[in-house]
């Protein structure tokens, strides 16, 4: 009797011993449920020409924070023009702690004559959608219902829609500003046009730009004038070969009082070569492209090498590198130009943009361009009046020109940002 006592005794102390340890199991299992460690979702939103404001009201069930590091899902809205004219907003979401779900991408296009009101509607409706897999791995997730609007019936009905236009979009724009003073006026005016036909395979473009500007200074009864006149028009055509190859077809003409063109017809072939798919252009771009072919000109006035006229053949080449990232953009492209009579007569340019996150609530952004000039063979055999070097009515002789700038952004407080106020 003693012996079934103590039997008992045991097989009751490895019961709960067993119970402990499952008990301590569930609590590590737990720790590992992403459910259990993150219950409201972290969310950092970035993109240009965005309506922050209005998502943040409309979007209640995520935390908005202010730096990425911070953050359980960084968001990046990129965009492209759609062929119609409207644009294509991609949104990039990264996943920072929750790899299961890993990145996605989802679109919101919208039309040409669309409101602003009418594009934060289908930016912010994406969002929500592709943040519901992140929510729904958080805690707070059995808090999220979804609500569908079952259409009428009228709307529901099938419509045959035809394209009138035939992928045609076309552009028009005029402006025009004046500003009066006593011993100054000044007024200039442009117009632009332009006619497009984008298609998957096939892309056209017919535009034309023109830019008059007139200014006079009253110099105690002496009249100084300045008028600079620009026009320029180009056609385009590109034929896309495979995911990557491209080729086409550059027309173009330019005149400029300010560069000494009285005309200028260029043709020129193209090839083109995409590192990259171009299905990833809003997210990474490396391209390669080569053109050759005649520029056919005229001048105002005798150029430094005595030429009224003359027919150059020249030859460009070009490489594109663009990259978007949680950590920050990079655009940079590097550009070589040069005419086949003479090499030395060559445009080397470089010009690159960049923007980096250092740190939580620090950023740096660096702009840089420079161009090894020795190709300016419009350049008048007069010499320029002080008139007209200080009214910038021609361009001036220079073998080099040098551009840059930098900036720093520093932010530092609360994490969170989710309270709108608007007030004054």
């Amino acid at each position: 009797m003693n012996i079934h006592k103590v039997s008992i005794v045991v097989v009751l102390v490895l019961l709960l011993n067993n119970v402990s340890l499952f008990a301590s199991d569930k609590s590590e299992f737990d720790s590992f449920n992403p459910s259990a460690s993150i219950s409201t979702l972290k969310v950092f939103f970035e993109g240009q020409n965005i309506d922050f404001d209005y998502i943040r009201r409309n979007i209640n069930f995520v935390d908005f924070v202010n730096d990425p590091k911070g953050s359980d899902v960084h968001i990046i809205v990129t965009k492209n023009r759609t062929g119609s004219g409207g644009t294509n907003y991609i949104l990039n979401f990264y996943s920072q702690n929750l790899n299961q779900i890993g990145n996605i991408s989802l679109n919101c296009i919208s039309s040409p004559g669309d409101t602003d009101d009418a594009v934060r509607e289908c930016i912010t409706r994406a969002l929500k959608l592709g943040l519901m897999p992140y929510v729904n791995e958080t805690s707070n997730g059995d808090m999220i219902d979804i609500l569908y609007t079952q259409p009428e019936q009228q709307a529901m009905q099938t419509v045959t829609n035809t394209d009138q236009w035939k992928q045609w979009v076309f552009r028009l724009d005029a402006n025009g500003g004046f500003n009066v003073e006593e011993s100054k006026t000044n007024y200039n005016y442009s117009f632009n046009v332009r006619a497009d036909k984008i298609t998957e395979n096939i892309k056209f473009r017919a535009s034309y730009w023109m830019r008059n500007k007139f200014e006079e200074i009253d110099n105690e009864g002496d009249l100084i004038t300045s008028q600079n006149n620009n026009k320029f028009a180009r056609i385009q055509t590109v034929y896309s070969l495979t995911d990557r190859w491209s080729t086409g077809v550059f027309l173009s003409f330019f005149q400029s009082t300010y560069w000494n063109t009285l005309s200028s017809y260029d043709i020129k072939p193209a090839i083109e070569y995409n590192f990259f798919p171009w299905e990833d252009a809003d997210k990474r771009v490396f391209t390669a492209s080569y053109s050759t072919g005649i520029e056919m000109k005229n001048y105002y006035e005798t150029t430094i090498f005595g030429k009224e006229k003359e027919n150059l053949w020249a030859h460009n080449l070009e490489l594109n590198f663009e990259l978007i990232q949680p950590w920050g953009e990079i655009e940079t492209k590097l550009e070589g130009s040069t005419y086949w009579h003479d090499l030395t007569k060559n445009r080397v340019s470089f010009e690159s943009d960049l923007s980096f996150r250092i740190t939580r609530g620090l950023s740096l952004n660096f702009g840089f361009r420079a161009e090894n000039v020795h190709n300016q063979l419009y350049l008048p055999a007069g010499e320029l009046s002080l008139e007209d070097i200080l009214l910038g009515n021609q361009k001036l002789p220079s073998t080099f020109e040098i551009s840059g700038g930098m900036g720093v952004r520093i932010q530092f407080g609360s994490l969170f940002n989710n309270v709108v106020n608007n007030r004054l």
